[in-house]
């Protein structure tokens, strides 16, 4: 009998087999750690992307066709289940992974078998800036030394989990690895409509364990104009947001994490204008008001006297979002989820 392969990588894709696939494929199979498995599911494409993954005839592939296509939150909580390795990678279709992402990975796993999530930054793309990436911030144990050596450091899962709530995100798929056992635990990803399965799947996975987080760029996310969210319209966008910090929260407060003393912690260790563009985000989506006062405090600890912490408010967050903020204290706004649907 075959023992099951070290890691499932899964890519779900949708008509992308004249642009993006190609290379997401192609950047698996280039990996200098072989034992792997990957699943490509094929989400009712019309393009041929079906017979182009059968035409590549690789023992490595398993090609998964769905027809009808299925809502994207239900398509990425199926192709979880058809994994069978240790651990789990999911990788959009316009994405790259490094060559040695998976090797990386399993060394990760093999010398910290308390973590549940290995990961890394990601190179993006900045039209006219070439590519920028984020590193995870200073804690004890984890600094710029640490980085110039290529040190893996482990971080506490729900501190890592907190900096979900800033909007730049530091660490994403396809550049994070999952142990797969507890992603069954938790009942897998979430395949409800409301598109925040990703990051509320991570958070609860990080509850159960640590992070591994290697300091080198594991892959390009690439940005272009059929990006998932560049085809959506303002008010998608907005509900969207809302809903990821609503959902979030829900899913601290469920297992009991206290997330209020955890946010204060890491928004202390921002810059003035760190803490302005995450609350640029949470006043201009109407998220719970708890966050948008954590906010507030953590700026008004930066500023040198009220006028400036006033002038800053003005200026780069905008009297409309003030004036959302304000909405929040005598309304119901920010504590509620919209329907994605509407």
């Amino acid at each position: 009998m075959n023992r099951p392969p070290r890691f499932s990588v899964a890519i779900p894709t949708y008509n992308r087999r004249a642009s993006f696939l190609p290379q997401a494929i192609e950047g698996v199979l280039q990996q200098s750690f072989t034992d792997f498995e990957l699943i490509v599911s094929d989400n009712g494409s019309s393009d041929g992307t079906a017979d182009y993954v059968r035409s590549l005839a690789d023992p490595r592939i398993r090609l998964v066709r769905r027809d009808p296509t299925i809502p994207a939150g239900e398509h990425f909580a199926a192709v979880a289940r058809e994994a069978v390795g240790e651990f789990y990678v999911m990788h959009q279709d316009d994405d790259l992974l490094h060559r040695d992402f998976l090797a990386r990975a399993d060394a990760a796993f093999t010398a910290h078998p308390e973590a549940v999530i290995y990961s890394c930054p990601i190179w993006r793309q900045a039209h006219g800036h070439g590519y920028h990436s984020r590193l995870l911030r200073h804690r004890e144990g984890h600094d710029d030394m640490a980085v110039i050596r290529d040190e893996q450091t482990v971080f506490a899962g729900p501190y890592a989990a907190i900096q979900f709530f800033d909007p730049i995100r530091q660490f994403l798929h396809p550049t994070l690895a999952v142990r797969n056992a507890t992603l069954a635990e938790i009942g897998g990803y979430d395949p409800g409509a409301t598109y925040q399965s990703d990051l509320v799947t991570q958070a609860r996975l990080l509850f159960h364990g640590t992070l591994a987080y290697d300091p080198r760029p594991g892959g390009v996310s690439r940005v272009h104009p059929s990006n998932f969210m560049r085809t959506k319209g303002k008010a998608f966008r907005k509900m969207f947001f809302h809903n990821s910090h609503v959902e979030l929260i829900s899913a601290f407060e469920q297992a009991g994490v206290p997330w209020q003393a955890l946010l204060d912690e890491y928004l202390g260790k921002l810059s003035e204008k760190e803490i302005l563009a995450c609350l640029f985000e949470w006043t201009y989506y109407r998220t719970p008001l708890e966050l948008q006062k954590l906010g507030f405090a953590a700026l008004r600890r930066t500023q040198k006297s009220g006028r400036h912490h006033v002038r800053q408010c003005l200026t780069k967050l905008g009297p409309r979002n003030l004036m959302r903020y304000g909405f929040s204290h005598w309304s119901d706004a920010g504590e509620t989820s919209w329907s994605l649907s509407r």
